[in-house]
């Protein structure tokens, strides 16, 4: 479902995929290629969310913003079940399954947050892992910036195909 509130319409590139279970509401805009897949949802009604380019938002993650925002950088994968409200995730990053990342939180370009980690209010530098509850923060070359950025390619490919093929039954 795609839905305006009041002025907000989301913005949805020509390229990018929703899914009819999704839920993108108000002030919501997604780049080319991105995929919104079954039971995300995307409330930009207290503010802004912005998602990149090539980025998947995962079954069933919740984005949420307050005035501050909430900005999904290119070539981003947010995992299944994922939490991500007013934080940052720079170009590349991985948000894994489950994964919390909570007001203030900062993801740099090619860092990671494991599954089922809890950030709030941290900055995860390029190459470190997020890891923990409450998240600590560790060195890795695990899973590493090319590793993100093939999962993105890979699932853009298979929006493509869902786009192409997927039929209600």
């Amino acid at each position: 479902m795609i839905q305006r509130l009041g002025d907000a319409v989301p913005e949805i590139a020509a390229d990018a995929w929703v899914h009819a279970q999704a839920t993108v509401i108000g002030d919501v805009t997604i780049g080319p290629g991105a995929s919104i897949w079954p039971g995300a949802v995307l409330r930009g009604d207290y503010g802004p969310i912005r998602v990149g380019a090539r980025t998947s938002i995962q079954d069933n993650a919740v984005i949420h913003a307050d005035a501050e925002g909430t900005v999904i950088g290119d070539d981003c994968i947010v995992g299944h079940l994922a939490f991500v409200e007013n934080a940052v995730v720079g170009d590349s990053c991985l948000v894994g399954v489950g994964a919390k990342l909570l007001p203030g939180t900062r993801m740099r370009a090619g860092s990671v947050a494991a599954a089922g980690a809890v950030l709030l209010g941290i900055e995860v530098p390029s190459g470190y892992r997020a890891q923990g509850l409450p998240a600590v923060i560790v060195r890795t070359d695990r899973p590493g910036r090319a590793y993100v950025d093939e999962g993105a390619r890979r699932y853009a490919e298979m929006a493509r195909r869902h786009r192409r093929e997927a039929r209600t039954v």
